[in-house]
């Protein structure tokens, strides 16, 4: 989940306020429910402070990371492209469902948690990760169709035993 967009979570991170690369690596776990390994966030902390974004200061033993003007207005950007981005995804859900007649409410309501910063389904991460990346890769291999029938069962005993739960 976080290949790929741990910049943009790390810069967000920093955005709410300066932290440490521990600190920082908690704070990805507790919201996106996966933690970064220090081999992936450290890096990308030198990353940051050479595109002048993040600046970093001594706090005893620790250092502590803080975005400079350049991070905030970088972040402001991202923030303002995202938005628009979601709201287009919406947008076009609402035209599909409006052409299909497809019930599109689940999808939506899923992009308007992730507008307001909620990440869906983070207390199970990354378990319901490895099973949408299993379903999209039976799907571009061709293969979900033939799977079907077997993966609408292991669904339904899930479900079963969700409802159990």
């Amino acid at each position: 989940m976080l290949r790929g967009f741990l910049k943009v979570v790390v810069l967000k991170a920093l955005g709410e306020g300066p932290k440490s690369g521990y600190a920082l690596m908690r704070h990805v776990q507790d919201r996106m429910g996966v933690r970064p390994s220090p081999g992936s966030v450290y890096p990308l902390l030198d990353q940051l402070k050479k595109e002048r974004l993040v600046g970093v200061k001594g706090v005893g033993r620790a250092k502590e990371y803080r975005l400079t003007a350049e991070g905030v207005q970088r972040l402001t950007i991202i923030e303002e492209k995202r938005s628009e981005c979601l709201c287009s995804l919406i947008e076009g859900m609402k035209m599909l469902s409006a052409i299909t007649g497809e019930d599109m409410s689940f999808p939506i309501a899923m992009v308007e948690r992730a507008r307001r910063g909620e990440l869906p389904f983070k207390e199970i991460n990354p378990e319901w990760d490895r099973v949408r990346d299993a379903l999209f890769l039976l799907m571009r291999q061709g293969r979900l169709q033939e799977k079907a029938h077997k993966i609408r069962k292991i669904l339904a005993a899930a479900y079963k035993r969700l409802r159990a739960a």
